[in-house]
């Protein structure tokens, strides 16, 4: 009868477990992403460059406008692309503008600024959207709902 009964509350549980991790990686997702954005900024600043990231097929690259100094910063293998699986979207609205068809591509600024935009990203796991300001450190999270 014990057995029956935990299998039984074990069965109600695990859905809302399932939701729990689903939440854990799209938030991880999150995250690294954000800290994709933060290595940009932190290339522009040191490098005295604009850097850009730049929509491609299978993800998102960093793209310095000109080529790096040689003493510059020494990078990791893979530091300049955040790869994107089949399953997943990651959309980018240049919320300043002016073109009203602009490019996939996000600048920084060597002064620490960077443009303002909003980003939506879907997942096997669920969603969610963030805005980045141009002077905030942080970016503020719009939303994040789990499938």
């Amino acid at each position: 009868m014990a057995v029956v009964i935990g299998l039984m509350m074990l069965s109600l549980a695990l859905p809302s477990m399932r939701g729990l991790f689903a939440e854990q990686r799209l938030r991880e997702r999150m995250e690294q992403f954000e800290k994709f954005v933060g290595r940009a900024a932190d290339l522009a600043r040191t490098s005295r460059r604009e850097v850009r990231l730049r929509w491609e097929a299978g993800g998102v690259r960093i793209v310095p406008e000109q080529d790096l100094p040689a003493d510059g910063p020494a990078q990791e293998e893979g530091w300049d692309f955040f790869s994107l699986e089949k399953e997943e979207v990651l959309e980018l609205a240049r919320t300043a503008a002016r073109d009203p068809k602009p490019l996939a591509e996000w600048s920084f600024w060597p002064e620490g600024i960077r443009e303002p935009v909003e980003l939506a990203y879907a997942g096997p796991g669920g969603t969610w959207a963030l805005r980045f300001g141009a002077l905030l450190a942080e970016p503020e999270v719009l939303g994040v709902q789990v499938r």
